[in-house]
């Protein structure tokens, strides 16, 4: 995709072809692909019109490295050994979201290139040139899948994801030792949003069972 323009199609099949042809040519760029050293995932699942759910993740972790070449053909946290991916699958089948989970539900990271939670913050506000477009060029492709996709629900885990999609919230909770955020709601282009914790870091289970059962309520479970 070039930087100043917008994906063509409105097809979810072709959207997802596109995407990855345009990664491949960001990845082609020597500096682009200088700062692409701990992995590179667009998508955590593979793309459904109209899902219940849509879950936005900050980045991911980098655990693997992987340079994903296209869309999973199952969601990725059905099966997820780390700790987010088995934590979420308990929250969601205690609030009755266990098949909207493994039936009804998109993922996305905001920023496509992965990193550790140690260089996560040359990410959240990048100041070299090259991180930067990632970060932009991750932007315009989530703008674009998700406005394909028309989810009934957003799910933002952790701050950077909400950050970086440049959301505001309201009713929010912040019941946490050092006080993080636990809870907010929002919308982002008329679609629902609501913020939950990042799973991975020690916030009340509490706080989250409550979040997820705000989202079942908000799309009709």
């Amino acid at each position: 995709m070039n930087m100043n323009t917008t994906p063509n199609s409105t097809n979810l099949n072709d959207l997802e072809t596109e995407l990855y042809q345009d990664v491949d040519k960001m990845l082609n760029s020597p500096d682009l692909a200088s700062v692409v050293e701990h992995g590179l995932t667009p998508l955590y699942g593979p793309l459904i019109q109209h899902p219940n759910l849509a879950l936005i993740t900050g980045q991911g972790g980098g655990a693997d490295n992987t340079i994903q070449s296209q869309a999973p053909n199952e969601l990725l946290y059905l099966a997820d050994p780390y700790k987010f991916g088995s934590t979420l699958r308990r929250y969601m089948d205690s609030s009755g979201l266990s098949n909207t989970l493994r039936q009804s539900t998109v993922a996305h990271a905001a920023v496509f290139p992965q990193a550790p939670t140690s260089q996560a913050g040359k990410w959240l506000n990048p100041s070299d040139p090259a991180r930067r477009q990632w970060v932009t060029f991750s932007m315009k492709w989530n703008a674009a899948l998700l406005k394909a996709q028309r989810p009934k629900a957003m799910v933002f885990f952790g701050e950077k994801a909400s950050k970086t999609f440049g959301i505001n919230w309201s009713d929010t909770e912040r019941n946490h030792a050092q006080n993080h955020l636990t809870f907010g709601k929002s919308d982002w282009q008329g679609i629902p949003a609501f913020f939950c914790h990042h799973l991975s870091i020690g916030c009340p289970e509490s706080e989250a069972l409550r979040c997820f059962d705000r989202v079942a309520k908000s799309v009709g479970i």
